[in-house]
């Protein structure tokens, strides 16, 4: 399966998100690392071949106004997971799991879009 990585701009901050779009099935993804934002664009039954779908066919999850974005980093990997937070609640749940880990953990932030800006809350950074 072939992939286009590509950069958007996000409908609901207005910040650069990201885009990997699979040209072979027209399936999207698309995430903004500064507010959250969310949605992906897949087909429901991977059985079928493309011109036999229809509109029913498709799935389309939208986060448009979410509570923000994480990105936490445990110590040695490689990469930083990033992801949505969908409200306050589940912002709660997440901030206990990494404070539970939080000896494995090297940083951990969390950035929310409010009254027109982006506002990042470093909760952990171990960086030297």
């Amino acid at each position: 399966m072939g992939s286009v990585l590509d950069f958007k701009e996000c409908p609901h901050c207005g910040n650069e998100a990201t885009s990997d779009y699979y040209y072979k099935t027209n399936e999207e993804y698309i995430h903004c690392i500064y507010c959250g934002y969310y949605k992906s664009i897949t087909i429901k039954d991977k059985t079928k071949r493309l011109d036999e779908l229809k509109e029913d066919d498709w799935q389309v999850i939208e986060i448009d106004k979410p509570f923000g974005a994480y990105r936490i980093k445990t110590i040695g990997a490689i990469g930083t997971r990033c992801g949505t937070i969908m409200n306050e609640e589940d912002y709660e749940i997440l901030k206990k799991e990494v404070m539970d880990d939080e000896p494995q953990i090297e940083y951990f932030s969390v950035s929310r879009f409010i009254n027109g800006d982006i506002d990042t809350k470093i909760i952990i950074n171990k960086k030297n």
